[in-house]
């Protein structure tokens, strides 16, 4: 299968002749005439080119009776025009507006639109956020997104969570494609992508997470970074960066090289991240001093390396690169007297990205994803290894981007992915089991006056093949066959885009989703010291303390989804204002039984939590504001909610409170000071056998210079995070009763730019 992967790459970025015959041609200023250098001119989501230093600009393209072109900028307001071409060259000089709003291009939509033109909220840190904000687990830097909160699950495994939802309903994907990592399995599995040489990270939901996925009924997190170039390289760049965490004695270290010819390029990138214990505000675990100042078993060790090549021609491009991540890290304890439980993981990936620009009549661009994941952890008690998870993941996307259909334009393409994973030793708590989905996708946009209709469809195969299991009690053991899962999953989404006011913009969506179960959610049964549970799957029953195999449960869950978002883009303020609603039939959520393992035959008293199905809902609401007062003093509001609910009477569990946050900022030549607050409400609204979480507030502060040199730029930066010291205990986190959030720390830290 790799050869014919690889055969088929080489042939994408083989030469081809584009069918021209028309050209436009222009100039890109602001409003005061100045000409705009960079500005992103497109026709379709990739016939585009960049404006030179006098703002001009050029394209080429195949005859069309109608031309839809779309100029952005960075800090500047997107512009769209609809033109009649017939053929021979056209000048169309476009003139754009400061925007106050940023207008990142987001990679993984397919249309290569910024956020502010997406049907659904769409959230984007930049190279620029992650160099301050960076931390060692995906969900801890991008908790400080509207609607995103961290499962917190120890230093090296804190997932992201979108609107009450993670594990399988979050896709987690680097450059497109799947991170294939166990990190859904469970909470103590850690997410293996690297944030620190990221360029960006994207948050998106809606029409554009079809390309990827029936299951991401909660969002797609795209970890984007430079081992894939579709542009010509032709000079050396790169950046260097080091920080230092007092609140763990924190040491990190990363940096990138990039590297080309004009034709060939290379690339390598690296972080190390050591850590020790976390220094916490009071007593890990109530009412045990001994247990003051210092959380247990938090460290961390982490080594993350890549390399890549790749060729670029007039009209085609490819990228291979290979990356490879050791890490280990402890979990913390829920008694003082428990063993050190860690997690000592490696995982190597390979991924190959090729394209062929205008490549026939009728397709702007035709484009190859492939990536092959091998990923192993062992989980150690006392530093021996009695449990080991495998997982080999191939993942391939072939995607077509066609011209206008009349004025329909988008993506479609076929998307296949394998999985075999598997579980040996003490605590295998599931059956070795393969997955197998293959799926058409198809994405459109047209755009009619002030509104842009986004229309997308995705129908997948889903095949879930378990082996055999032993269910082991105190008194007997029995070899088990579970029911596999064999299901067609259909997604459906639509969306609008009003741009009813030069300052405003209203967006729409709707989607209904299909999702099938996961092994882990069907076929769990066992004690899990790293996560101090006994996990029991849906498909058996707990009856009168004796467990029954059930393979009737397993429905599928059907999502139907409406999200309204309203921006202002520019003037005095801008921000956005999110709701959504959310109705998932046959919703997985593991449930507190409020047995222990002792109440159904099995040894020990770990709590019993069992995958349960029930229909849910949910109910979201997403706030932010950047209010600037002069060119020097700037405030940013954030605020969110989420309300999850089963239908028949009760909460869900792990769902964050509501939480409001503020920041003044302080912007002057190259210094940039700010101080801010995030607060979290007490949260009440627990599940069944669920204890409730008091509220508290983060008061953080951070210092930046930069210091320009020639094209050099260096970072310097300070921060402090939980000024007050505050016990803080996040109600996401199933170790929130013994595993506080770290207490005062500072950070120093520095990033070159050349």
């Amino acid at each position: 299968m790799r050869h014919a992967l690889s055969y088929i790459a080489l042939a994408l970025a083989g030469g081809s002749t584009p069918v021209i015959g028309a050209q436009i041609q222009g100039q890109i200023t602001d409003n005061n005439g100045a000409p705009i250098a960079g500005a992103q001119v497109r026709i379709a989501a990739d016939n585009k080119t960049i404006s030179d230093a006098q703002g001009q600009y050029q394209l080429s393209f195949a005859d069309n009776s109608l031309a839809h072109l779309h100029v952005s900028a960075d800090n500047f307001t997107d512009a769209d025009d609809d033109l009649p071409i017939t053929t021979g060259t056209v000048t169309q000089n476009v003139s754009l507006e400061q925007a106050m709003m940023e207008t990142i291009v987001v990679t993984a939509s397919p249309f290569l639109q910024s956020a502010v033109e997406s049907t659904t909220p769409i959230s984007v840190m930049s190279e620029e956020q992650l160099k301050l904000n960076t931390e060692p687990t995906l969900g801890d830097t991008l908790e400080k997104l509207p609607g995103v909160q961290a499962s917190h699950f120890g230093a090296g495994a804190s997932r992201p969570i979108i609107r009450g939802m993670s594990g399988p309903r979050v896709l987690v994907l680097e450059n497109g494609l799947s991170v294939g990592d166990a990190s859904t399995v469970s909470a103590d599995h850690a997410v293996t992508t690297e944030a620190g040489t990221a360029q960006q990270i994207e948050i998106l939901r809606g029409p554009g997470s079809l390309l990827y996925g029936n299951g991401a009924i909660g969002g797609v997190v795209n970890v984007v970074n430079n081992r894939v170039h579709e542009e010509a390289v032709d000079e050396l760049s790169g950046n260097f960066g080091t920080q230092y965490v007092t609140g763990n004695n924190g040491r990190t270290v990363n940096g990138e090289l990039n590297g080309g010819n004009g034709k060939f390029n290379w690339h390598v990138d690296g972080t190390q991240r050591n850590t020790d214990d976390l220094d916490i505000a009071g007593n890990a675990i109530e009412d045990q001093a001994d247990t003051h100042g210092t959380l247990a078993n938090s460290q961390l060790e982490q080594d993350n390396y890549a390399a890549g090549v790749g060729y670029t021609g007039d009209n085609s491009f490819i990228s291979i690169s290979g990356a490879h991540t050791d890490s280990n890290y402890g979990i913390p304890k829920r008694n003082e007297d428990d063993p050190d439980i860690s997690i000592d993981l490696q995982k190597t990936v390979w991924q190959l990205h090729s394209g062929l620009l205008n490549p026939f009549s009728g397709v702007s661009k035709l484009r190859f994803d492939a990536g092959y994941t091998d990923y192993q952890h062992a989980e150690l008690e006392d530093d021996v290894a009695d449990t080991f998870f495998y997982n080999k993941e191939s993942e391939v996307r072939l995607s077509i981007n066609n011209t206008p259909w009349g004025e329909w334009q988008g993506s479609m393409g076929l998307h296949a992915i394998h999985r075999d994973f598997s579980v040996e030793g003490e605590e295998a708590l599931t059956p070795d089991s393969k997955t197998d989905t293959l799926a058409a996708f198809i994405v459109q946009e047209r755009k009619i006056d002030d509104f842009r209709i986004k229309l997308g469809g995705r129908i997948e195969h889903y095949r879930l093949d378990p082996d055999s299991m032993n269910l082991e009690t105190s008194t007997s053991t029995q070899n088990y066959q579970p029911d596999g899962v064999n299901d067609n999953n259909l997604t459906l989404s639509a969306g609008i885009v009003w741009d009813f006011d030069p300052v405003y913009n209203l967006g729409l969506s709707f989607e209904r989703a299909e999702r099938s179960a996961t092994a882990e959610e069907l076929y769990s049964f066992g004690d899990h010291d790293a996560t101090q549970s006994f996990d029991v799957g849906s498909q058996f029953k707990i009856e009168n303390g004796e467990v029954i195999a059930d393979s009737d449960s397993n429905n599928k869950e059907i999502a139907n989804n409406i999200d309204l978002t309203l921006r202002k883009l520019n003037g005095a303020w801008t921000g956005s204002l999110s709701m959504a609603y959310n109705r998932i039939n046959n919703f997985y959520y593991e449930k507190d039984t409020g047995l222990i393992a002792s109440d159904i035959d099995e040894e020990g008293s770990l709590p019993v939590y069992q995958f349960t199905q029930g229909d849910a809902e949910f109910y979201s609401v997403e706030a932010q504001a950047k209010i600037p007062f002069d060119d020097t003093w700037s405030l940013d509001l954030l605020s969110d909610y989420t309300r999850g609910l089963l239908v028949d009477g009760g909460n869900l569990p792990l769902i964050s409170p509501l939480r409001f946050g503020s920041t003044i900022n302080f912007d002057q030549l190259d210094w940039h000071a700010e101080i801010g607050v995030m607060a979290y409400a007490k949260q009440t609204e627990t599940a069944e056998n669920e204890t409730d979480t008091a509220g508290y507030a983060l008061l953080n502060t951070a210092v930046t210079y930069h210091l320009m040199m020639d094209d050099n730029d260096i970072m310097l930066y300070v921060k402090g995070t939980n000024l007050l010291n505050q016990d803080a205990r996040p109600h996401t986190s199933l170790l929130k009763e013994y595993a506080p959030l770290m207490g005062r720390s500072f950070t120093i830290g520095m990033n070159y730019d050349f």
